[in-house]
């Protein structure tokens, strides 16, 4: 069903809230925008699949069925559909149910493809025929309507197969955890000034540097969104580094740093006046000098051990390592280790929270307690086991 007046939609979002599950996906345009352009909003309530035209639609209506936690909200892969379903109605959605996460809970791998899991679960091989589509033009035809309303028809199946298999393994709190924090994750928006920060390589920069680099990148947002371009499109994050460390005073200087000598005259100027004002703040409105972190042989050979731990723990379970802990989760731990353990600090470390925790961060804690033991057994999975003193060599911890 083709929705494209306000009042059939709000009609369609009266009749949701009744329902207690909505399968949701977007197509949007990213490409050569600040921000990604909204085409087209699919729906699904089991018996009818809608497509709306944002283009012509108001889809703020949709912020109650969003926010109800009654209802389940059923995407896959759903982040940037979460963050722009935010952008457009104001909304948080609650109660999410990612099927690519939760496949990942049941040994699919981390991040399965949609027409895979149709295809295992519902049977059904999906048309590549659309995927091409430029969802900006109208009218859209009969066949790429059908082709979006696919990917919202055939969620539920998906999900009610995931949904069974989460229950009988006893991991359906995870993934919805999991799901909880990914739509969080997604939402969380970017604070103001902080931009900078997300460059990275900043250890060799001094604190003045930092505040050009600061300045720069907060000018380039704001030129991004007043021009519709992205952010890199304005100013490369290599360039912005170079700048800052360089600190051309004229044109002239300025285009000397390689991949600068493309902009604009507009741009250079703005760019020279933003080292201008960095170069006039105070000592003490300067950011914070940035410290490569130092090798520690120490730090670093527990966070590897503790790795092999994950990677086995995980083994056992059917799960991605990556899922459990990244390396700079394993990092955080080993420091805390390091430190004594403090427990006011606990609460900070990811593996010692939510899913993780009971997945493998009480694991952790009884080897860091000494309560279990890491034995090398050639035969087992990984070629390592895990044992309690107490108990038989051969006992191995599930």
């Amino acid at each position: 069903m083709w929705i494209d007046t306000d009042r059939a939609f709000q009609d369609f979002c009266q009749q949701a809230l009744a329902h207690t599950e909505l399968t949701i996906d977007l197509e949007f345009q990213g490409e050569g925008r600040y921000a990604p352009l909204v085409c087209l909003v699919q729906l699904g309530l089991r018996q009818e699949f809608v497509a709306v035209d944002p283009f012509r639609v108001n889809i703020a209506p949709l912020e109650p069925v969003l926010t109800s936690s009654r209802i389940r909200k059923i995407f896959h892969a759903g982040g940037q559909d979460i963050a722009l379903l935010r952008r457009e109605t104001g909304a948080i959605p609650v109660n999410v149910f990612d099927t690519q996460i939760a496949a990942a809970f049941l040994g699919y791998g981390e991040a399965i493809g949609y027409a895979a899991l149709v295809q295992r679960f519902a049977k059904v091989s999906l048309s590549k025929k659309q995927q091409f589509t430029d969802w900006t033009r109208r009218p859209l035809l009969p066949e790429q309507i059908e082709y979006a309303l696919n990917d919202v028809r055939y969620l539920f199946p998906v999900y009610d197969e995931l949904l069974q298999q989460l229950e009988r393994y006893g991991r359906l709190t995870w993934a919805l955890d999991a799901c909880a924090d990914a739509a969080a994750q997604a939402v969380r928006a970017r604070e103001a000034g902080q931009e900078y920060l997300k460059i990275g390589k900043l250890g060799a920069l001094s604190r003045r540097e930092l505040a050009v680099l600061r300045e720069l990148c907060q000018w380039r947002e704001m030129a991004a969104r007043s021009r519709n371009r992205p952010v890199g499109a304005i100013l490369n994050d290599d360039v912005a580094r170079q700048i800052a460390y360089t600190l051309p005073k004229s044109e002239a200087a300025l285009r000397q740093v390689r991949g600068a000598n493309n902009l604009s005259r507009e741009s250079v100027a703005e760019i020279l006046d933003a080292i201008q004002r960095a170069l006039a703040l105070p000592e003490t409105e300067l950011p914070e000098a940035i410290a490569a972190r130092e090798y520690d042989p120490m730090l670093d050979g527990l966070a590897t051990l503790l790795g092999a731990i994950v990677r086995l723990r995980a083994g056992t379970l059917d799960l991605s390592p990556s899922l459990l802990a990244t390396r700079d989760d394993l990092l955080k731990f080993a420091g805390w280790v390091l430190q004594g353990s403090p427990p006011d600090e606990a609460a900070s470390l990811p593996l010692l929270n939510g899913w993780r925790r009971a997945a493998a961060g009480e694991l952790l804690l009884e080897l860091v307690a000494g309560k279990a033991l890491l034995q090398i057994a050639p035969t087992a999975l990984g070629a390592l086991r895990i044992v309690r003193p107490e108990a038989p060599a051969s006992e191995e911890k599930a």
